[in-house]
């Protein structure tokens, strides 16, 4: 279902508040400096005359000369003058009529908030059949990608901008092209938002069935729920129609054993000694949060020569490697069976303790089924001392601290990107975006839970809110530096104790780290979980056979943002292999590529 497969999902912890900045906070946070950092990056180059003006010179008062204007089809140049049009700025933009009101066309109100499609005041095109809605989250429909910016060698700043507010337009007649069109934009532009036109289709909202339409519940129906649940991954569905009992906080039902036909609001799984099959009553759930459009994360800007990282932890320390040396000797390391391959293009990586093992092993009996390569280091239950054995506070609070740590010595060991898997999760399908090629304008550094990355308010989709249960980092050089600085960061003061994924949150946006890495933000069937992101998920990666997410024991520790002890200067041969890839023979020195 594809609806589902474009959810974003909110971490495994539970959601904290967040006071959110105002627009005009978000707009001067993710607007100038972004842009500014790339313009100032540029080689400077003594100014030049344009192409055309130095036509128009060397042109004699014979030779016609034709400006053709996007808005206007072609206009001559005056007789007997070489002068272009005064009245037309080459470098507007031809669509930069600043949006009035709240009201736009679009298919639906969906379609209208998503996107920042055509301003109306009460009719639209009859022959689209769109309708004009009101009430709509605030869009800059001169700059709905935000700011573009040109990034190889080519393509101007204005043609990043023109392109981005039609990337998904009639622009050419053959649908060949208008690939070749988008992968030319992708390959050579960046903007602050995922280009969205208003040809881009949007999600249909979950289909919801009610509960008192289903069938009765029948012998034949519950002998076809144990067989799934004994033969499938996860737990299985009620396909009937819920009982006594039975609600949206009591959805599991005891199928066989001492509480058969019982629902609970706790799951059957773990209480054999009570229940020996169960299963779940979705159609009780309510639908997971409606996102009509997938943001599918932002990329990272070029370094520019001189540019620094900044350090958490003194001059010469070694935080990131420190923490890896307590996985250099584990207790036991299990594998699937699919890491003796070399065709693999990443490895699921989890750590546990002693009284984790059963999960350990279920997991990597689904990646098994699924063709996938994981690996589970086993921690012997006082690797920590004595002072932190396993099932104390400070056990569960230094694993949880000890993350980027272990993220970076399975980085090294497997020479493959690596996914964190927490211990409790099994895959149901095969993870296609953990796969070369698989993410819409190129590879990612990084991929990460973000579940206000698809909120229409602009606000909130540039505020992460990340979750650490499955956490992607590829083999590149600004992956393992945003794993050295979260190394750093969770050794820094109280942030021991706080929960990691909400001190990622503070190196992100406070950090300004989303600027450095390219990051993708998956989809909720990465992580389904219960109850808010199961009903019409269909998953790839199911949390512990849909038991819900525990609060007791969660950290409740407010992470802090470290203080920069110094700034380390990204290493030049990076700086050039970067460069490399994105200009042409000759270097970016000789072309560098700015607008007229």
């Amino acid at each position: 279902m594809l609806y589902a497969s474009w959810l974003v999902v909110a971490s495994t912890r539970p959601p904290i508040n967040v006071v959110a900045p105002s627009l005009g906070d978000q707009i001067a946070r993710h607007s100038p400096e972004n842009v500014a950092a790339v313009k100032a990056s540029r080689p400077k180059r003594e100014p030049t005359e344009s192409v055309a003006a130095l036509t128009e010179q060397q042109a004699s008062e014979r030779t016609s000369i034709t400006y053709v204007r996007q808005e206007q089809g072609s206009k001559p140049r005056p007789e007997g003058s070489h002068a272009t049009d005064p009245t037309k700025d080459p470098n507007k933009d031809l669509t930069s009529e600043m949006l009035e009101g709240t009201m736009r066309c679009g298919y639906s109100w969906d379609d209208a908030a998503a996107k920042c499609g055509l301003n109306c005041i009460n009719t639209c095109s009859a022959a689209e059949h769109q309708a004009c809605y009101k009430n709509l989250p605030y869009c800059d429909k001169a700059k709905p990608a935000g700011e573009c910016v040109a990034v190889q060698f080519g393509v101007t700043d204005s043609w990043c901008d023109a392109a981005a507010n039609s990337i998904d337009s009639a622009l050419t007649v053959c649908e060949d092209c208008v690939d070749a069109y988008k992968e030319t934009f992708f390959d050579h532009c960046i903007c602050e938002e995922v280009p969205t036109g208003k040809n881009t289709p949007i999600e249909p909202p979950v289909h919801v069935q009610n509960a008192s339409s289903m069938p009765e519940r029948s012998s034949a129906l519950v002998d076809h729920a144990i067989q799934q649940g004994e033969l499938a991954i996860g737990l299985p569905e009620c396909s009937w129609k819920p009982g006594k009992g039975c609600s949206n906080v009591t959805q599991y039902e005891c199928l066989s054993g001492k509480k058969k036909g019982q629902c609970t609001g706790e799951n059957w799984y773990y209480r054999e000694d009570e229940c020996t099959s169960s299963c779940v009553h979705v159609s009780l759930l309510n639908p997971p949060p409606y996102y009509a459009i997938w943001r599918y994360g932002p990329r990272a800007l070029p370094w520019d020569k001189g540019a620094t990282l900044p350090r958490y932890s003194a001059h010469g320390s070694a935080a990131v490697r420190e923490m890896a040396k307590h996985f250099e000797n584990p207790k036991e390391i299990l594998m699937s069976t699919y890491c003796e391959s070399q065709q693999i293009a990443f490895a699921g990586v989890s750590f546990f303790s002693p009284n984790y093992r059963v999960k350990a092993e279920r997991l990597l009996k689904s990646c098994n089924k699924m063709g996938v390569c994981c690996k589970a280091t086993a921690m012997a239950a006082d690797f920590l001392g004595p002072d932190a054995p396993e099932g104390s506070d400070a056990f569960r609070f230094q694993m949880i601290a000890l993350k980027p740590g272990f993220l970076y010595h399975e980085l090294e060991a497997t020479k493959q990107p690596v996914v964190f898997l927490d211990v409790d999760l099994e895959f149901h399908q095969v993870p296609k975006l953990f796969l070369p090629g698989s993410w819409p304008e190129g590879a990612r550094d990084v991929a990460l839970f973000n579940f206000w990355a698809n909120e229409t308010n602009l606000t909130y989709r540039h505020t992460p809110q990340v979750g650490s249960a499955v956490a992607y980092f590829n083999q590149t050089y600004r992956a393992k530096k945003l794993l050295t600085a979260w190394a750093e960061a969770m050794q820094y003061k109280t942030n021991k104790q706080a929960p990691d994924d909400q001190v990622l949150d503070k190196l992100l946006l406070e950090g300004k780290w989303m600027g450095r890495v390219s990051l993708g933000w998956l989809p909720a069937s990465y992580l389904r979980l219960m109850p808010a992101y199961y009903r019409g998920v269909s998953p790839v990666i199911d949390h512990d056979r849909g038991t819900a997410p525990g609060v007791a024991g969660h950290s409740t520790v407010k992470p802090v943002m470290p203080k920069v002890e110094w700034w380390e200067h990204v290493d030049p041969q990076e700086i050039a292999r970067e460069n490399e890839r994105r200009c042409p023979p000759g270097g970016c020195e000789a072309d560098a590529t700015t607008d007229a």
